[in-house]
């Protein structure tokens, strides 16, 4: 995951590892549940969360329940986003999009369970 300004300019970003999931749309819910609570850790407010996964952007904003572990995870994201980030948005985007996203995360298999970078070189 990585926080951008209102200009686009990198900010931060952190990497976390989670045991192996088969699920691809889980892992990736998963991963906006740890960047929404992450946001909310730092007190921001008022963000734009960008993911390249269009199947969890759309089920997040459904409505629809699902009785599964992905619609778990889909409950607790609407949760986090109703009550502490009222004014956030999640937002679909192509991968190519967030380079520094898509570069990062094939290194956090190597890293500590996570790792956060305050300053990195584009």
């Amino acid at each position: 995951m990585c926080i951008r300004d209102d200009q686009g300019r990198y900010v931060t970003a952190k990497t976390e590892w989670l045991e192996p999931i088969l699920d691809v749309e889980i892992g990736e819910a998963m991963g906006l549940l740890s960047a929404l609570k992450w946001v909310d850790e730092l007190q921001l407010r008022d963000v734009d969360f960008e993911m390249d996964c269009k199947r969890v952007v759309d089920c997040l904003y459904s409505g629809r329940t699902y009785n599964s572990d992905f619609g778990d995870i889909l409950r607790d994201c609407r949760n986090v986003l109703a009550t502490n980030l009222v004014n956030s948005h999640v937002k679909f985007i192509r991968r190519q999009a967030n380079e520094v996203a898509h570069r990062l995360a094939p290194e956090a298999t190597f890293l500590a369970s996570f790792l956060i970078f305050i300053d990195i070189a584009a």
